[in-house]
């Protein structure tokens, strides 16, 4: 775990580590792919990332999870990397979404599914973490979200989480933990002691801590 002063140090420091690894996938294979999670924890680096001189155009980004909500909905996770990632000079980059079927949650499911085969083996994902201990939209006490965590057959899963909008979509565990370089980003001490206690309390995050290539951590929320 990396710890840092302030939120602002621990942005520019995790900013600089996704574009590193990016920029080490193009040369390496001519293109990479990079896996966000939404809500307003992450946004700041990704207002930095759109300002890294990139091959944008060669980066294709998808979304750890999503509720099952349209693009303009204010709860999209789609929305808020759009808004955030997509600007500047990463107006370039492809962002996949997790909704292409507004009307049917399964058939959703089934049509996502193939479209995320793209990140079979994602080069840079960046995770976060609920006080709750859940971690994409895999949540402690849903069966779904427990199946999801350890499903190695699909790539993506329909979970429920305890909070509207309760229809939720998540890439599966595995699917995630093979990610090349994968990331951890979380804020304040209650976040950092749930991470630690994590094991003993059997929260879906404790899946994730031996695949972690670094957590980035500031006390400041």
């Amino acid at each position: 775990m990396i710890e840092f002063e302030s939120k602002a140090a621990l942005e520019q420091a995790l900013a600089q580590a996704i574009t590193t690894a990016l920029k080490d996938a193009i040369a390496a294979k001519g293109e990479a792919t990079l896996l966000l999670s939404g809500g307003s924890t992450p946004s700041g680096v990704y207002a930095l990332l759109s300002q890294m001189e990139l091959p944008w155009q060669q980066v294709t980004v998808g979304l750890v999870d999503e509720r099952f909500v349209g693009p303009t909905s204010p709860y999209s996770n789609f929305k808020l990397i759009g808004e955030t990632l997509l600007q500047n000079k990463a107006k370039a980059a492809t962002l996949v979404p997790m909704v292409s079927n507004e009307s049917d949650y399964e058939e959703n499911l089934r049509q996502i599914e193939d479209t995320y085969r793209i990140f079979t083996d994602t080069d840079v994902c960046l995770l976060g973490m609920g006080p709750d201990g859940h971690t994409a939209s895999i949540f402690p006490n849903d069966p779904a979200s427990a199946a999801a965590n350890l499903n190695s057959a699909c790539l993506l899963s329909n979970t429920n989480a305890p909070a509207t909008p309760t229809q939720r979509i998540t890439c599966n565990g595995p699917l995630l933990r093979r990610s090349k370089h994968l990331f951890l980003m979380i804020t304040g001490t209650q976040k950092k002691e749930i991470l630690e206690q994590s094991e003993q309390l059997q929260l879906p995050i404790a899946a994730f801590k031996s695949a972690l290539t670094e957590t980035y951590y500031t006390t400041a929320s």
